[in-house]
């Protein structure tokens, strides 16, 4: 009867497309997230705000991180603590440096390399800039450094997808199921006003392969393998 075998095949349609076009999205949504894996849980050190304030005699940069501690290139990502970084460089340096923003701060830490000051302690985002107060000599400055940060950067994850797209060999080589034999830095980088991110992979044997992101469009515009 050919109008009861047209019926069974619509019916049958009816039952098996869905479950194709279900087939199909888990597919995509599997290769897209590198075989299921979440490569952002294996970052052991992100960086995702800087704030700067520069003029004639004083340069001022605050990072904010979450990073692990112990902080070791081993391969393997640790417990992770917040963490807030104040670099300070002045056209003349002075004996001594406290620095303060909020309730948190201390005595600076001089740096002979870079000729710099170097202060961390426990802290999170600031917003939209940081209020620094610096003590050195006998006087006190109260510093406001912006945000970095502008319309159109992207996240860290979109950074280490951007790194993980480039070189899928690389991030496949250290996957393992549901693991990632290694662990992962990205760090926002700010220079002359426009955003970068720094993506580095460190493998179980030292081995290091690094990336620079362009923080607006994400391509890797650098690479370098150690």
């Amino acid at each position: 009867n050919i109008t009861a075998r047209a019926k069974y095949l619509l019916n049958m349609k009816k039952i098996f497309c869905p479950a194709i076009v279900a087939l199909v999205a888990a597919l995509i949504t599997f290769t897209a997230c590198g075989g299921g894996i979440d490569y952002s849980d294996f970052i052991s050190e992100r960086r995702a705000q800087v704030y700067l304030y520069e003029d004639d005699s004083i340069s001022v940069k605050v990072h904010i991180s979450s990073r692990e501690s112990p902080y070791l290139s081993d391969g393997y990502k640790g417990e992770m603590q917040e963490l807030c970084e104040v670099f300070v460089t002045f056209a003349d340096s002075p004996d001594s440096v406290t620095a303060k923003i909020g309730e948190s701060g201390g005595e600076m830490s001089y740096m002979s390399v870079s000729d710099s000051f170097y202060l961390s302690f426990t802290g999170s985002d600031l917003g939209d800039s940081a209020q620094v107060e610096l003590t050195y000599g006998e006087e006190t400055r109260q510093i406001t450094a912006p945000s970095a940060l502008y319309d159109g950067v992207i996240t860290c994850e979109e950074a280490l997808e951007s790194a993980r797209q480039y070189d899928s060999e690389l991030f496949l080589s250290l996957t393992d199921g549901n693991n990632f034999e290694g662990e992962i830095y990205v760090r926002l980088l700010a220079d002359e006003g426009k955003c970068y991110y720094y993506v580095g992979v460190i493998d179980r044997e030292g081995n290091t392969a690094a990336y620079l992101v362009d923080g607006e469009n994400g391509n890797v515009i650098a690479e370098r393998k150690l």
